[in-house]
């Protein structure tokens, strides 16, 4: 297959760009959305996703046009996400600065796109994340926006072979990946003609956790850096990862073992393995953390729906300090104790995100950034419904996520079939070699 192809610079033509308004204008009483303290640490990076669907079949209400027409996908796809940005509206607005959204209406910016080649070539591909990348606008996912970008950027791109890929990048200054796909879940309903009642997101701005109860952050703290990094896709499926929980279960006297605990901690094992593989001492001279990134919609004291939009996440970590904590059966022991201890927080006042800003805002320092020999950051998607998403032309073949935000990330998804998973290792290229050569995570990927 001419992988190579992926390189071309004709492969991709722009056939239009346009800005989709909301279909009505946004109430002057919601004209500035107030950003929590957590939206103020994040960068205004854009989340990326990229949903595949290989065959375009013809809709009901297509039978006046080409089905296939890219212009006539387009319009479809731009109709119905004007409709969304109603009530989605501050990601039709502008960032004013680093606490405020003013949700002008300016829009979201809609590319249409042809790819000279087949979906198969970019699906096949052995570097997954990069070759998925060619359905984004150059250089714009994860990418950091403080120039009065739009807060969101969409894309149709249709490839040779008639399918074609739905991509979104979305700032995640006023929402997290669960924000994203109730989003990608809403316009795709509507895309559809499904939508039998209003939309009702419910953006939580500040009011949860409020800016006014910190100083203020004059400038995100995170932010992204892809240079001289490398995201690789492995596939554990689901036998293997079946038998590995019931071993690590046995060993570790953790009932029932998650998916994510479980490949969490074996990442977090080869990446600690392969940055230390010129060294003597396997953790090198300081200890190494996994930070996992939760949702706690559910776990506040005035639940939230998981249609709520924002940034509302907190952490928990384990430690490695030596050869006997990155064996599986500790880690997953150590996860589970910290994901214990997390559900019984009270996630507004002893939120471990919002302290962990805290304390590095008051040395002056980055989070994370000077205890450790390497942190590793993981976050959890599975379960989350993205390969529900149907625009009118069936479930994606794949829910794909370009290379990004920084070294040193694990992304968990649900695997198209079955209970596997799909996870997105990014690391720098130097552990990346050694990475994916670790005989342990060679014998449990497909």
């Amino acid at each position: 297959m001419a992988f190579a192809l992926l390189s071309s610079p004709s492969l991709v033509s722009v056939c239009d760009k346009t800005f989709i308004k909301p279909s009505s204008l946004t109430p002057p009483t919601l004209r500035y959305h107030k950003l929590s303290y957590i939206d103020q640490f994040q960068s205004n990076m854009y989340i990326p996703l990229a949903l595949f669907y290989p065959k375009v079949q013809q809709r009901e209400e297509s039978t006046n046009y080409s089905h296939n027409e890219l212009s006539h996908i387009a319009h479809l796809l731009q109709t119905s996400l004007s409709k969304t940005l109603v009530s989605y509206y501050p990601y039709a607005g502008k960032l004013r600065d680093n606490a405020i959204v003013d949700c002008n209406d300016m829009g979201a910016e809609f590319l249409s796109v042809r790819i000279k080649c087949h979906m198969s070539e970019i699906l096949d591909h052995p570097y997954a994340s990069h070759a998925e990348s060619t359905v984004f606008p150059k250089d714009l996912p994860w990418a950091n926006n403080y120039e009065g970008g739009n807060l969101l950027v969409a894309q149709v791109s249709k490839f040779d072979c008639g399918g074609i890929a739905i991509s979104v990048c979305l700032s995640h200054k006023i929402g997290d990946g669960c924000s994203v796909l109730n989003f990608l879940n809403d316009w795709s309903r509507i895309s559809r003609g499904r939508m039998t009642t209003t939309l009702a997101p419910k953006f939580v701005g500040d009011s949860i956790f409020s800016s006014n109860n910190y100083s203020p952050i004059i400038a995100p703290q995170l932010l992204s850096n892809v240079s001289e990094c490398v995201q690789k896709r492995f596939i554990f499926p689901t036998t293997k990862l079946d038998a590995l929980r019931a071993k690590v279960a046995a060993e570790s006297g953790v009932e029932n073992p998650t998916r994510a605990e479980v490949v969490s901690a074996l990442l977090f094992k080869c990446a600690i393995k392969a940055a230390s593989s010129t060294t003597t001492s396997m953790l090198m001279h300081r200890p190494s953390k996994l930070v996992h990134f939760l949702n706690v919609r559910s776990l506040l004291k005035s639940r939230l729906p998981q249609s709520a939009i924002g940034n509302i996440l907190s952490i928990f970590s384990t430690i490695a300090t030596n050869e006997q904590d990155i064996e599986l059966p500790r880690l997953v022991r150590n996860l589970r104790d910290g994901v214990e201890v997390a559900y019984k927080k009270d996630q507004v006042e002893e939120n471990e995100l919002i302290l962990e800003v805290v304390e590095s805002m008051r040395k002056g320092k980055k989070p994370f950034d000077d205890e450790y020999e390497n942190v590793y950051a993981c976050s959890n998607l599975c379960k989350y419904p993205d390969y529900n998403v149907d625009f009118g032309w069936g479930k994606p073949e794949r829910v794909g996520l370009p290379n990004g935000p920084f070294k040193n990330v694990f992304f968990l998804k649900d695997y198209k079939i079955g209970g596997g998973v799909d996870a997105r290792v990014m690391l720098q290229k130097q552990h990346m070699s050694e990475f994916e050569r670790d005989d342990e995570l060679l014998q449990l990927i497909s």
